[in-house]
């Protein structure tokens, strides 16, 4: 089990630990697995997706999103907390937006990389795999988080309007270790890309 494994799985068991929930012993590793699958697919796309010059990445990243949003919608049916689409769409905007920061510098060298035909759309493919694999797991990471401080706090979320809960998602991206998960999923990305598990 990776470190990022374990971030995981430790934020899933403090989720349902604040939510009073009886721990069944899967369900955080269940969750946690909901995040990386998410990510793989988020990968798996972009790298489909990165080869078209200049537009890939955008295309990569609305993938991407796409992957955010299901992913936190899985979460929700997982955890029993059903949230209406348009604020899991703000949620996972309002997420992705505080992370993309991180991320923004490799999406625009993608972007370039992508105008050199062969190794160039290669090279792009490759680095927005990692971005997407990256944003996809800090989102879902970072969401576990939003949820175990607010139900910490006695909220309920699904009381709170989209701008309350993209507020909350600022306020976490800024003060947790999404950098620390963003390079740590890089990394795996990388090792496992490197091991063929995207082809």
């Amino acid at each position: 089990m990776s470190k990022l494994d374990d971030m995981l799985l430790e934020q899933a068991t403090k989720l349902l630990e604040a939510m009073d929930k009886t721990v069944d012993n899967n369900l955080p590793q269940e969750i946690a697995e909901i995040v990386k699958f998410h990510s793989k697919g988020a990968a798996l796309s972009a790298l489909g997706s990165a080869w078209i010059p200049g537009a890939g990445g955008a295309a990569a990243t609305v993938a991407c999103a796409g992957f955010i949003w299901t992913m936190y919608s899985r979460i929700g049916l997982e955890i029993d907390l059903p949230f209406s689409k348009n604020i899991l769409k703000s949620l996972a905007s309002g997420v992705a937006t505080n992370i993309a920061s991180y991320v923004v510098g490799m999406i625009a060298l993608s972007t370039a990389f992508s105008f050199v035909p062969g190794l160039g759309n290669i090279g792009a493919s490759v680095i927005m795999g990692g971005v997407c694999y990256a944003m996809t797991l800090a989102s879902g990471y970072v969401y576990l988080k939003i949820m175990t401080q607010l139900f910490s706090k006695g909220i309920d979320p699904t009381t709170l309007s989209e701008q309350e809960l993209k507020n909350i998602a600022k306020d976490v991206v800024s003060d947790s270790d999404v950098k620390d998960v963003i390079r740590g999923a890089k990394a795996e990305f990388k090792a496992k890309e490197e091991k063929g598990e995207f082809k």
